[in-house]
């Protein structure tokens, strides 16, 4: 459903809209209406909403992204089978007649280890928006998806209900959203595991000849005496972690949101690209310290060896980088090596993640064994945390790791990071480096 291609204001978008779904006749695949409207902020559109579902992404350089509210299509489970059954009901829906048209969502990191905190995300969920903006490089679309017999009085009734801030279509910005992320002090803080059982643990791992590389994670928990706006600490996330894909997924009352630097694979087409991103040091610290360190060099061999022997399997050819490079963020540098191939015919999203996740910059190595350590050690679930969160269209699929990120529920900000265990780790070493990762969440609230 396509209507004229002049540029409007999303009020006019929302009138003609309306006019639009009106004349909606039931199908069995999905209908898109596409309008080109005059740039809006994304993330102040969404924190007016009131719907329980709402989703934001924005690529590494912010060129490209979405915002989207309620839910047209869901795919979700609690438990997942296997990827290529999800993949499969994803394909189902595309069609090259709307080649804007993607799935938003993600995978649990580990299914085997639930927590009732991510009981509204499942072990996957997919989602396409009943209302959606997309922008690249600067150009803006106002969609809306339908699919067969549609309540067309209840989705009229839910347009009407969109709230279009109070601004000019350049959108500087809601005020509201400008200052700190909470209006309150924290409360409480607590670790888990505290330092004395962090000490256990990576000493533990330590003693353990079974594996070489084991990912601790840790979960920070922050209490507030009144519930801060997620939104709000989205975009103060933004501003204090640039160079990242930052992302919020609302279901209900929970919102995991974060900033990663990590993609885990972007395919298009037969291409395919992933990184091996591990290897880290705080910012006061130089990058020859970081390229010179037998700790960290060891750590990130680990993670290339496994991506490599993942792009031998999948790949028909395919070429790294020779050496690790550095990526400097706002609070450390990263050892980084790139992966470039052209896929095998008859490889899929669900083979690719199927080899990669959880690759051992999240997991450890050899990945049975540290899996089995993880959750025997971890005192709670992960949930998103760590996991492959993406976008999935017609012929590409990009997801990234749920790294640098939390959980915002009611009163309660949980925030998660983890380090890589390996030979000549320190447990107080280890413990300053996940400080340091979750460095970025403190910076906003305080």
């Amino acid at each position: 459903m396509s209507p004229k291609n002049n540029l409007l204001t999303l009020k006019e978008a929302q009138d003609q809209m309306s006019s639009l779904i009106a004349a909606y006749k039931p199908s069995r695949s999905i209908e898109r209406i596409e309008i080109k409207i005059h740039p809006v902020d994304m993330i102040s559109w969404l924190s007016l909403q009131r719907d329980e579902v709402k989703i934001y992404g924005a690529n590494q350089n912010d060129t490209v992204s979405i915002a989207g509210i309620g839910q047209a299509v869901c795919v979700t489970g609690r438990r997942l089978g296997t990827f290529k059954k999800v993949f499969k009901q994803l394909r189902s829906f595309l069609s090259p007649k709307y080649p804007y048209l993607q799935w938003y969502g993600g995978f649990c990191f580990d299914e085997r280890h639930p927590d009732a905190d991510w009981r509204e995300f499942g072990a996957y969920r997919f989602i396409l928006p009943r209302f959606e903006l997309a922008a690249q490089s600067g150009k803006m679309i106002f969609c809306c998806n339908l699919k067969g017999r549609e309540n067309i009085a209840g989705i009229l009734k839910q347009l009407n209900k969109v709230v279009i801030p109070n601004m000019d279509s350049r959108f500087r910005g809601n005020d509201m959203l400008r200052g700190r992320a909470c209006g309150n002090d924290v409360m409480k803080r607590s670790d888990n595991p505290d330092q004395k059982f962090w000490q256990r643990d990576v000493d533990s791992i330590m003693a353990d000849t079974s594996v070489k590389k084991v990912v601790l994670a840790r979960k920070t928990s922050l209490y507030f005496k009144q519930a801060p706006d997620p939104w709000a600490m989205l975009r103060q996330l933004k501003a204090v972690t640039p160079n990242s894909y930052h992302f919020a997924f609302q279901f209900k009352k929970s919102v995991f949101l974060g900033a990663s630097p990590e993609r885990l694979f972007r395919r298009y087409a037969r291409f395919i690209e992933s990184e091996a991103l591990a290897g880290t040091m705080p910012e006061q610290t130089s990058p020859e310290q970081l390229q010179s360190s037998d700790k960290n060099k060891y750590e990130h061999a680990l993670v290339v060896d496994a991506i490599n022997a993942s792009f031998k399997g999948f790949c028909k050819t395919y070429s790294r980088d020779k050496h690790p490079g550095i990526l400097t963020l706002a609070n450390g540098h990263h050892l980084i090596t790139k992966f470039q191939g052209q896929l095998k015919d008859g490889v899929n999203d669900e083979d690719i993640l199927q080899f990669l996740h959880p690759t051992p910059a999240l997991g450890g190595a050899p990945r049975k064994q540290a899996m089995a350590i993880i959750r025997k050690l971890e005192g709670f679930s992960r949930g998103w945390y760590g996991a492959p969160i993406g976008y999935v269209g017609l012929d590409w699929a990009e997801f990234v790791v749920g790294i640098r990120s939390g959980l915002a529920s009611a009163k309660k900000l949980s925030v998660f990071a983890g380090a890589g265990i390996v030979r000549g780790s320190e447990a107080a070493a280890e413990w300053d480096e996940v400080e340091n990762k979750i460095s970025n969440f403190i910076k906003i609230i305080r």
